[in-house]
């Protein structure tokens, strides 16, 4: 199941009270609507199953504006129970790949498969780089054909690595893809934290499945906002909800 969000408003003319506001550099206030979009998806299948969406509003007796990693968390809160029994893995961008919503979605039974970038992940690189050195990375070469030119999957792993510092660190999964033609020049690299170990006989399908994250976006989102459904018409602004900021 992938989760993300997506605006489905932005105006700096038109705005309501359950917007989320932003000061840009101009000076002038940006009212825009977000939702998150829970998704299912399968690696090689085109076909999705939209679920409920949880949508960013402000939240009563919440101080701070409510934002898309606390909308993420409620609908887990809201929905995770039914999951259970699915044997769901939730995937998702680097922004949920942090303890607190790791442990939000182990609480309910599921896996996670959550993209994992060096900047927002330093101390769990520094155990990479520590791995590197001393050349214990698992590592697994794939080659294929994808019908112009022969490419070379090259997957590194590591498990027990601490998703966070301090002695309470959730420990995961780091898996690493790189592709690259036949020339050696890089086309592609990614790399994910996940729940399940990574070994030598699943690096491949837990790759393919947190690359399929951004269905998403392509199948469902897309086809919400491009194909009729009017998602970024947001008929909650008529003129008795609507704050109309224009001069």
């Amino acid at each position: 199941m992938a989760l993300d969000g997506t605006e489905h408003h932005c105006s700096q003319a038109i705005g309501c009270p359950q917007c989320s506001t932003r000061t840009l550099a101009n000076g002038k206030t940006q009212y825009d609507h977000t939702a998150v979009t829970p998704v299912i998806v399968a690696p090689g299948q085109k076909t999705v199953l939209p679920l409920a969406p949880e949508f960013v509003v402000p939240q009563d007796g919440e101080a701070k504006q409510d934002c898309e990693l606390k909308a993420g968390t409620r609908w887990l809160q809201r929905w995770g129970a039914q999951l259970t029994a699915w044997r769901t893995t939730v995937l998702g961008d680097d922004l949920y790949c942090h303890q607190p919503f790791c442990e939000q979605v182990l609480a309910q039974g599921c896996a996670f498969i959550f993209v994992c970038k060096p900047g927002s992940h330093t101390l769990l690189y520094e155990w990479v780089a520590d791995f590197e050195r001393t050349g214990e990375v698992a590592t697994r070469v794939k080659t294929r054909w994808n019908g112009k030119q022969r490419l070379s999957d090259t997957y590194r792993w590591l498990n027990d690595l601490p998703l966070r510092d301090g002695n309470d660190a959730l420990k995961v999964g780091w898996c690493e893809l790189t592709t690259t033609d036949a020339e050696g020049n890089v086309l592609y690299r990614n790399a994910w934290a996940s729940s399940v170990p990574v070994t030598w006989d699943n690096v491949v399908a837990i790759v393919a499945a947190g690359r399929s994250h951004w269905k998403i976006e392509n199948e469902n989102n897309n086809t919400l906002k491009t194909k009729g459904y009017r998602f970024e018409h947001n008929y909650g602004h008529d003129k008795r909800r609507a704050m109309a900021t224009r001069n």
